[in-house]
């Protein structure tokens, strides 16, 4: 007998409307500033989103925000074709359908490691996470669709490495580096996915040319008048106690980024060795991640953080589930009490 098709199998409609519902309520909240505009007239948020598509097509935003072209230019051409709809309710609706492939994606991804129900626990904790991300910008920006992009493009890379599906894992590189240039970071989790497979270092050629080509190539294709933002006086809002005047701000930075990742680090590193050997090749770029945000990001901006969600909620789950499997055994084997 054949099996029905996948859009018709329950457990997916369930996930689906599941996934979908809490899509549409993280793409609510992202909105909920808006409703200031009525009490007072100063907030601009609809002016301000406008104004950064304006300034993306018009090509006189700096760089790298004027390279990361996938988003913006996505909702341009949507507007182009549904010109009743306003780009900002256009944004509002891709949000929501990025966030439901997030989500699936993750989903597929964690249940190559763990249970069904384990991994839709992941899925749910990466929501709440995101919640908290996407709640930096005030009110709904195109720089945030980028970011859930940007989730998304490193879920579907781990996921097709993992299976080894090198020529998908190099179509994501290419397309992930029109959204935004994170993708660098996924070449070392190849060499070293690699390197200790023992495969041929024309992968690694070939996924660098898959990133390179979209990089560079923006760079040549866009003129900007403003040059490239790559800005080291972050580094005084991120390190306290550097500068007497910023180290409150820094201070704020990171007590944020402990709430965010801390629980995950400090949960994911315990018995670090008993991971699957994936989860700690693609964990061996968390450091780098942090470090180059360090140095050139702005740690309070949360949305930075959704890609380094997906690398270290499967190492907190999994030791979770080794602790809460080693009580169970524990109670199981312990003797009756009169």
């Amino acid at each position: 007998m054949m099996s029905r098709p996948k859009f018709l199998n329950r457990r997916f409609l369930m996930l689906l409307m599941l996934f979908s519902g809490a899509a549409a309520v993280l793409s609510i909240a992202e909105r909920a500033p808006m409703h200031l505009n009525g009490r007072f007239p100063d907030v601009r948020i609809h002016e301000e989103f406008q104004d950064y598509l304006d300034r993306m097509m018009n090509q006189t935003l700096p760089g790298p925000y004027v390279y990361r072209i996938l988003a913006p230019y996505l909702v341009f051409l949507l507007h182009k074709g549904l010109a009743s709809i306003s780009p900002l309710t256009l944004d509002y609706f891709l949000k929501i359908l990025i966030l439901i492939f997030c989500q699936l994606a993750f989903f597929q991804y964690l249940r190559l490691f763990f249970s069904d129900t384990l991994a839709l626990a992941g899925v749910l904790w990466f929501d709440v996470l995101a919640s908290f991300s996407l709640s930096h910008i005030q009110g709904p920006s195109v720089i945030d669709t980028t970011d859930l992009m940007n989730a998304l493009v490193f879920c579907l890379a781990f996921r097709a490495l993992y299976l080894d599906q090198f020529i998908l894992f190099g179509v994501i590189l290419f397309v992930g580096t029109l959204n935004r240039e994170t993708p660098w970071i996924l070449l070392p989790i190849l060499f070293l996915n690699d390197w200790r497979s023992g495969r041929s270092k024309s992968r690694l050629l070939a996924a660098f040319a898959a990133v390179a080509l979209p990089y560079f190539g923006l760079r040549w294709l866009i003129e900007t008048p403003v040059p490239e933002w790559i800005n080291l006086d972050r580094i005084l809002y991120n390190f306290p106690f550097i500068s007497p005047r910023h180290t409150p701000t820094a201070l704020v930075a990171n007590l944020h980024v402990a709430f965010a990742l801390g629980p995950l680090i400090m949960i994911g590193l315990y018995r670090f060795r008993e991971h699957p050997r994936f989860l700690r090749v693609v964990a061996a770029v968390a450091p780098l991640f942090l470090l180059i945000h360090y140095i050139v990001g702005a740690i309070i901006e949360s949305r930075l953080w959704l890609p380094l969600y997906l690398i270290l909620i499967p190492m907190a789950l999994n030791n979770l589930e080794k602790m809460f499997q080693s009580e169970s055994a524990a109670k199981s084997s312990s003797p009756a009490t009169s």
